[in-house]
């Protein structure tokens, strides 16, 4: 029985193709999908506004050998699951994750055993969650729709789990922190059935509303998106800064989130999102050695010392003691706890923001080098680039200061890849869009050529993008670099978003 207050949920959802690359749309309801009264159930409203379907009865005949929790077990049916179903799209409209959908199933079973009741035998309480008028949960009618009580349970658990604390933890504690029972151990017996219909439903849920498509999108490179995704995380507000890398050693990029200040425990921290489930799951939340980072620093992903762990780098612009640009490492195979370079200085003077910092073996000697790109303030008006050699400690050349033909901009975004594969960094210049109909530009400087010569020019599917962090990454193992693109802030969903569009 759930007991304590909840608001109303305010639904609105939107993929991230809709709410990112196009304008923002509020969700569309989607064809019928909920099940007819059956009969001899009059105390039980649908949870679907079609009949069960075969696929809902061969469900549960795939998970009903494995269930064994006390209330809904081995008796699991179709009913059952398009009562699952309902919850399980609503979580994925809303942008959160499996553990979400688990934690909302669970509570479900342990509360109706997935059934919609219609009429209240304990207390008030009524439909899949048992939630109740008396308490202000919502009005009878609305605790009946599945979505509406769903996305109420969903609002209180986020509230009552600020900074993502429900994306661990004991499931049984996150159920029961959110309904408040009178029966606290009710919940964590069921966990195991919720995960069994939750991993059987994720990939085909038939009920969450959706975004119609864009329409037609041509062919090419940057131009259909290959995820789009929310991911567990809130909006990111304040000073999150993001990088992709393996952190696991199992082939997918991971989102990397470093926090430089504002921490409660005073350092720079890091966050890493699991490329493999989408980012839907947590790999590490970690304090660093270091202590906070502000708008004077900025950070790079990268195997320094060739362990296969990737590192954190972070360069420090102004404000040294040395009077130079500083650089640190933070040891991955540590989980940044200890410092590989300690604000080492460089041979370059004193930066600001004009300037971006990338990595990369330049010359392929097995040592990372720091790429500098001095995107405005030059004095011939064109983007310049220097590389200074990671083997000297950042004190040589690689690359003396070149301008290329781009012309300055500070609102440009650089990134380091070797585009073309020809062993050779290249040097990707974005250039955002601010309209809906505008296009993202990618224009690659050839690193083959000391940057002399374009290599590519490429436009992205329409959409603005100005507000978006771009990153490059080759996301699905082609040897083709992919861009993402992600929304910290702002989404439909409350959520940090993101889309990959293949190269």
């Amino acid at each position: 029985m759930a007991s304590k207050r909840a608001r109303r949920a305010g639904f609105s959802a939107a993929t991230i193709a809709a709410a990112v690359l196009y304008p923002p749309t509020a969700a569309q309801a989607g064809g019928p999908v909920v099940t007819v009264r059956p009969p001899s159930q009059d105390a039980l409203a649908p949870c679907r506004p079609s009949v069960v379907t075969a696929d809902d009865g061969a469900v549960a005949d795939q998970v009903r050998p494995s269930m064994n929790g006390r209330r809904l077990g081995s008796s699991v049916n179709a009913r059952s699951i398009a009562c699952a179903r309902a919850i399980i799209g609503t979580v994925q409209a809303r942008g959160l994750g499996p553990r979400a959908a688990v934690i909302a199933v669970t509570t479900a079973i342990a509360e109706s055993t997935l059934h919609n009741h219609a009429v209240a035998y304990d207390h008030d309480s009524l439909g899949l969650f048992q939630q109740r008028p008396s308490q202000g949960w919502g009005r009878p009618d609305q605790l009946l729709d599945p979505v509406y009580a769903t996305n109420a349970f969903l609002d209180s658990m986020l509230r009552k789990h600020p900074g993502d604390s429900w994306m661990s933890g004991d499931i049984g504690a996150i159920c029961q922190r959110v309904q408040g029972s009178a029966f606290p151990l009710a919940y964590a017996p069921e966990a195991h059935d919720a995960s069994l219909i939750v991993s059987a439903l994720w990939a085909r849920p038939a009920s969450a509303p959706v975004v119609p498509a864009p329409q037609a999108v041509p062919s090419g490179p940057y131009q259909k998106a290959l995820v789009a995704a929310g991911t567990e995380l809130g909006a990111l507000d304040g000073r999150h800064e993001l990088a992709l890398a393996d952190w696991n050693g199992d082939k997918k990029p991971d989102l990397i989130l470093v926090k430089g200040s504002s921490a409660a425990t005073g350092k720079t921290e890091v966050r890493i999102m699991d490329g493999a489930t989408d980012f839907a799951t947590l790999l590490l939340t970690r304090s660093t050695a270091l202590g906070a980072t502000d708008d004077r620093h900025v950070y790079a992903v990268t195997d320094y010392n060739g362990d296969g762990r990737p590192d954190l780098v972070v360069v420090q612009r102004s404000g040294t003691a040395s009077g130079r640009t500083e650089v640190s490492v933070l040891d991955g195979a540590t989980a940044f706890r200890r410092l590989l370079v300690d604000r080492l200085a460089t041979g370059l003077p004193a930066t600001d923001d004009r300037f971006r910092f990338s990595t990369a073996d330049w010359n392929a000697d097995g040592r990372v080098d720091l790429v500098v790109t001095q995107a405005s303030g030059t004095a011939g008006g064109k983007m310049e680039v220097q590389v200074l050699d990671g083997a000297s400690d950042f004190q040589r050349h690689l690359l003396p200061v070149t301008a290329t033909a781009e012309p300055a901009n500070a609102d440009r975004r650089i990134a380091v890849t070797d585009y073309n594969n020809d062993r050779h960094p290249d040097v990707v210049v974005m250039r955002a869009s601010v309209t809906a109909d505008g296009k993202t530009q990618l224009r690659v400087l050839d690193g083959a050529a000391k940057l002399g010569r374009p290599l590519a020019e490429v436009d992205t599917a329409p959409g603005v993008s100005a507000h978006l962090d771009l990153l490059v990454t080759d996301w699905n193992a082609d040897t083709r670099p992919d861009l993402m693109m992600v929304q910290k802030t702002g989404a439909a969903s409350g959520r940090t978003e993101l889309v990959i569009l293949g190269g």
